[in-house]
């Protein structure tokens, strides 16, 4: 039995395979008819109206839609098989080719939402503190929790982060979280920046949804996500 091959991913050739597939395109060549009437019409418009190239737009919205969906829906394949809408999406194009725009205008709901929790949760940690500082008979007198919870941010988007910081975050936000890493070479970049082959390994299982135990140095806990939901969202010049 001849033995069998083993595979390495080097981000480099992605990426050029990923332009060599960029250019072989013409003209619109996502299939934006798997949408509903309403989301092609929001494509089309947006395409009319602020030039915003349709594979982008269309491909950023995909995008939306899986980070909204995270892990309250699972797609059962076949028996004992079941797929969540976990997605690696990286637009690809020339400098200039309005990449940016399309992203934006997909995650702003996101975006509004992440600035919205994080202003409650500044007045909430506030409030934390203050309660904090009280002993445990002035919060008595001042009818204050006996014993104060420390929020918990909620939000959907993350940027430069680490895999440990990430699975802390992802256990607050079980829903499921979108890595938006603004430039696709620099988050290659930073694979394994810290440990050698630990952070590549990280995102390989994440995309498989595998069940993710991150041991935390500074706590004698561990933190335990059963089925992890992340989607990346990037994009890439040429």
């Amino acid at each position: 039995m001849p033995p069998m091959e083993t595979l390495s991913i080097n981000p480099a050739s992605i990426i050029d395979k990923a332009i060599d597939m960029s250019n072989s395109l013409t003209g619109t060549q996502f299939p934006i008819s798997v949408f509903p009437a309403k989301i092609q019409r929001i494509i089309n418009e947006v395409h009319e109206c602020h030039s915003y190239p349709t594979d982008y737009v269309a491909a950023s919205i995909l995008t939306a839609f899986a980070v909204g969906i995270g892990n309250t829906h699972l797609v059962q394949i076949k028996q004992g098989w079941l797929e969540s809408t976990i997605l690696y999406m990286a637009l690809i194009g020339r400098p200039g080719a309005n990449k940016s725009h399309p992203l934006s205008f997909a995650m702003k709901p996101f975006l509004d939402y992440d600035n919205e929790q994080n202003q409650e949760f500044e007045k909430a940690y506030q409030k934390y503190e203050m309660q904090m500082s009280m002993s445990r008979k002035e919060r008595a007198e001042n009818g204050e929790e006996q014993f104060p919870q420390e929020p918990i941010r909620k939000r959907f988007l993350v940027s430069d982060v680490t895999p440990e910081g990430l699975s802390f975050i992802h256990a607050q936000n079980k829903r499921g979280l979108c890595l938006w890493a603004d430039e696709l070479s620099a988050w290659f970049k930073n694979f394994n920046r810290y440990n050698n082959g630990s952070e590549e390994q990280f995102w390989l299982s994440v995309f498989s949804a595998k069940t993710t135990i991150s041991d935390r140095k500074s706590t004698k806990s561990s933190i335990f996500i059963k089925r992890p939901y992340i989607s990346v969202l990037s994009k890439r010049k040429y």
